[in-house]
């Protein structure tokens, strides 16, 4: 149906677990960091405070999240197509432009 321009896909769920299992991840590579503010692996008394950020754990459910949308514009060929690719080269410029600012 792709190849015919048919495009309906809900993703809902899998962007929903996509999230979750971001911060699934995290936890269980950091799971002993993120059992007080002090004393983890490499010690008694090292602070914590960079794992349990909540910063870091949506940082890692945002990048899991880039991963599964990314699955998806592959899955419905719209990978650097509608403007979502690097830029082409302009083909309707005349020349510099004169007594303005630069283009």
């Amino acid at each position: 149906a792709i190849d015919y321009g048919v495009i309906k896909m809900n993703i809902d769920t899998d962007t929903q677990w996509s999230y979750w299992n971001g911060i699934k991840e995290f936890e269980a590579k950091h799971h002993d960091y993120l059992q007080g503010q002090m004393g983890n692996p490499e010690g008694k008394d090292k602070p914590n405070k960079k794992f349990y950020d909540p910063r870091a754990m949506l940082r890692s459910a945002e990048l899991s999240t880039i991963t599964r949308l990314q699955t998806c514009f592959e899955d419905l060929n719209c990978v650097q197509v509608c403007g979502l690719g690097p830029p082409g080269k302009p083909e309707n410029v005349l020349g510099p432009r004169r007594g303005a600012l630069p283009a």
